[in-house]
């Protein structure tokens, strides 16, 4: 692999995941990639190599890149419009796998969206070969930004591979590479639809999954305050209903004790 990219990781933040560093995991997430979608995809991801705080990006290339923003406007286009419509193709499948019932998909749909996060990807390319930085909180969006009459559903991109992919098991501490490899049937298959369809429906997807994550996160968060004021309510309420004067048989109570007096008061002064 030769170098293509040159950055002081002082200058950015790197992304965290779990107990680790989003970059420590390159290995186990190139072997995903590589796994489930072919050798194409594997390649879009420089790996990061961080020695006395530089760190040094890889790439099976010779020539060193330019940020997309470097480039002239057309050659911008044409990466970004092929940038974009991979991150279409990946969205569908990262979502599927943020919704399973299985723990290590969970893990792995986590892990993918903040890989492809167009926020912290930086585009690398001399226009015609293109790659990612990624791993770091780079707050790039505006230089990724495609303007929607842009868009186009033709543009050609890395063609996934359909078959049955092995789903690594993701490591809880840093360790350099390859471990065991957990079979999975069911791993969502690439999305095949149109560009402008496949957006439509991850955006209102996407929409109602963080109302969920709010409100859910919103519960767990603040369970103890909701179930104070519930009962706050409800002594309230019997509170009010035990001090009120204006009810019915409070009035008819009152009434019969008046009688009462006025009736031995005459008994009291007829002896």
């Amino acid at each position: 692999m030769g170098l293509i990219y040159v950055i002081n990781s002082s200058e950015f933040e790197p992304i965290s995941f779990g107990d680790n560093y989003l970059y420590h995991q390159y290995d186990k997430i190139a072997s995903f990639l590589l796994k489930n979608y072919g050798q194409e995809y594997q390649q879009i991801l420089a790996k990061p190599v961080l020695n006395n705080g530089i760190v040094n990006w890889h790439a099976n290339y010779d020539m060193q890149l330019s940020r997309i923003g470097d480039l002239s406007q057309d050659t911008q286009v044409k990466i970004k419009k092929i940038y974009w419509e991979l991150k279409s193709r990946l969205d569908k499948d990262i979502e599927d796998l943020e919704y399973s019932s299985l723990p290590e998909k969970k893990k792995w749909g986590s892990m993918l969206r903040q890989v492809f996060d167009d926020e912290n990807n930086i585009i690398l390319s001399d226009g015609e070969f293109w790659c990612l930085l990624w791993g770091w909180k780079f707050r790039n969006k505006t230089e990724n930004y495609l303007p929607p009459e842009f868009a186009s559903p033709n543009t050609s991109a890395p063609v996934i591979t359909e078959s049955a992919p092995n789903i690594p098991a993701i490591p809880a501490a840093p360790a350099p590479l390859p471990a065991e490899v957990v079979q999975l049937n069911d791993v969502p298959k690439p999305l095949n639809n149109t560009i402008n369809a496949g957006n439509n429906k991850i955006k209102g997807s996407h929409f109602w999954y963080k109302i969920k994550r709010f409100l859910r996160n919103f519960v767990y968060r603040y369970w103890g305050l909701l179930l104070l004021i519930l009962l706050l309510l409800i002594l309230f309420c019997l509170f009010k209903n035990l001090t009120m004067k204006d009810c019915p048989e409070f009035n008819e109570l009152n009434d019969q004790l008046d009688s009462l007096n006025v009736e031995i008061k005459k008994r009291c002064s007829n002896p």
